[in-house]
């Protein structure tokens, strides 16, 4: 998914795709078809602050969308029947509830609602000050054999004290499976009050399950970015890995790694992977390109077909600019990670390994209301300057190869060794 932030008083820049612990799950549309029980009491200004929220957020999706069908949800039913909702009287968890779903109507996975709380703990993730009670990982979820695997886990987190790592798998939570029969994660489960215990079923790839216990604690939400100077022969290979665009300082932690792995002459090779990079802010986007290409990358497309191109500047760091460039990519690369990877590909600048991409380069724009809830809106796809747009089918790697995040480990990566082979040959 992608975002990207207008400027509506919103203190945020623009993003590729939505942070994936901040999505709320939306409820079915068809609770927008079942008749609301009134709620008396709901004092007049109520109504009329959710009415005046409602209309914007109708006509700003009216008129931007980037699918004019609205992907075949009746939009114009949609506006009589929640004012009908309005005025019988709902309370505000109850509105904020009917406009996720709205929004979620929609269907193009991306587009969502916050409530005022939700675009609060929004902002201070972006912040990189964001803080939960949980474990502190970062997973996904393989509904076919049942099971969410770990992406990413914070530093200093119970998680890493217990000694999990990313690509485990977590079968069970305290004796439940940790997908539901559904295919949907219940990660929500291990959320709880700080000292309480969690009981987990994990299985590291290859191995057979253990059982580990974690005491639940304070998370704070920050993304490590890792880096680290690889040998191939007699080649001195960097590698920096950045799992997410999308808190405010991943720019200057990037440059600053790069920086590092220079810090004793020009690399012969770099290796840059973004495999469980979900997308983040414009900005972030732009600058991790500066440092490896230059010049009009491609554009941003509207559903009226106005474009706004991408002018990158060149910003360096060593020998950035003509570094032999391997770019890691996988399922879970999405929105503006698939856009930098795409883009070095399409300029010559990379190679790509590993698996084909999510397929999700729609950007969205934020909207805030009154309350200080938030629309995030696919309004906009980026397009290649040869024309190429990949949105729904995924970038396609140089070098495939077909194994998954949670088939293998760190210390049996296939994906890092192809990438290696490649400075090899040349």
């Amino acid at each position: 998914m992608a975002l990207t932030l207008t400027g509506l008083g919103v203190a945020l820049p623009s993003f590729a795709s939505g942070p994936a612990a901040l999505q709320v799950a939306a409820p079915s549309a068809q609770s927008l078809r079942t008749t609301p029980t009134p709620t008396p009491g709901i004092a007049a200004g109520t109504m009329a602050r959710q009415r005046r929220i409602f209309r914007k957020l109708w006509n700003i999706v009216n008129e931007r969308y980037i699918y004019p069908d609205f992907n075949g949800f009746d939009w114009q039913a949609a506006r009589v029947e929640i004012n009908r909702r309005i005025n019988a009287g709902m309370t505000d968890e109850a509105f904020y509830e009917v406009m996720r779903d709205l929004i979620a109507s929609l269907d193009d996975d991306h587009s969502q609602f916050l409530s005022p709380d939700e675009a609060r703990e929004e902002d201070a993730e972006y912040e990189g000050i964001a803080t939960y009670t949980g474990i502190g990982i970062v997973s996904a979820v393989n509904a076919e054999r049942g099971y969410i695997y770990v992406l990413a886990v914070m530093p200093d987190s119970p998680a890493e004290q217990a000694g999990i790592r990313p690509h485990d798998h977590v079968l069970e939570i305290d004796g439940q499976p940790s997908v539901d029969a559904s295919g949907e994660s219940q990660s929500w489960l291990l959320r709880g009050e700080a000292g309480t215990t969690v009981m987990l079923r994990v299985r590291t790839p290859g191995q057979e399950p253990r059982l580990v216990e974690v005491q639940r604690g304070e998370v704070t939400s920050v993304e490590r970015i890792e880096h680290r100077l690889l040998s191939s022969g007699a080649l001195r290979i960097g590698y920096l890995n950045v799992p997410s665009l999308f808190e405010a300082d991943v720019l200057s932690r990037s440059r600053a790694a790069i920086r590092d792995l220079m810090k004793d002459g020009p690399l012969d090779g770099f290796i840059l992977d973004l495999r469980i990079n979900g997308g983040g802010t414009y900005g972030n986007l732009r600058g991790l390109l500066a440092i490896f290409t230059s010049g009009d990358v491609g554009e941003f497309v509207s559903r009226s077909g106005t474009t706004t191109p991408i002018r990158v500047r060149a910003s360096g760091i060593g020998n950035s600019q003509e570094v032999p460039l391997v770019v890691l990519i996988g399922a879970e690369t999405e929105s503006f990670a698939e856009v930098l990877a795409g883009v070095l590909q399409a300029a010559g600048r990379a190679t790509l390994v590993g698996q084909r991409t999510a397929g999700n380069i729609e950007i969205l724009l934020s909207h805030d209301f009154e309350d200080g809830s938030r629309l995030w809106l696919a309004e906009e796809t980026f397009r290649l300057l040869n024309g190429a747009i990949w949105e729904g089918e995924g970038l396609t790697p140089n070098v495939l190869i077909p194994l998954g995040w949670d088939e293998y480990t760190a210390e049996d990566d296939p994906v890092l060794a192809a990438a290696l082979r490649q400075f090899e040959s040349r």
